[in-house]
């Protein structure tokens, strides 16, 4: 099971491959998306007419298709990060970081990717009601 984290840098990952089509990051991105992908079962020549059909869509102008193909990258890199052993998993990581980075404002949207190893010391107290939520660790003295 993936962590969120690791689901969110699933998500932005299709919101970067989509927004990176037609810009000057895409063949950069485009090039990792398929490094990410050889080898594997569904690997390069599966990746290879999506990218393409992703590049057709964002340059027409299609928001119904860009949508889809956002679901359609998050969806692949979810079963990426997911299906792999742990040195694949880490290596599909930093390249999916990566490439988010390259292509701006992406990772911006996406808070739980600027979150690691929270640890606490106490367990939370949660209280409540309606639309109000406080969360307390440890006592208040």
């Amino acid at each position: 099971m993936l962590t969120e984290s690791l689901i969110a840098l699933a998500a932005a990952g299709g919101t970067a491959v989509v927004q990176a089509a037609g810009t000057e990051a895409w063949e950069g991105v485009r090039s990792g998306v398929v490094r990410m992908f050889r080898g594997r079962p569904d690997g390069e020549a599966e990746v290879e007419p999506d990218l393409e059909r992703t590049a057709l869509l964002r340059a027409s102008d299609d928001a119904e298709g860009s949508s889809r193909q956002v679901s359609l990258w998050e969806a692949r890199f979810t079963s990426l990060l997911d299906d792999a052993d742990d040195q694949v998993r880490q290596q599909a990581e930093t390249e999916l970081r990566r490439l988010v980075s390259s292509v701006p404002g992406v990772a911006d949207r996406y808070p739980a990717l600027h979150v690691h190893g929270n640890t606490y010391d106490k367990s939370p107290q949660q209280y409540g009601n309606h639309n109000h939520m406080q969360i307390h660790y440890g006592s208040d003295a």
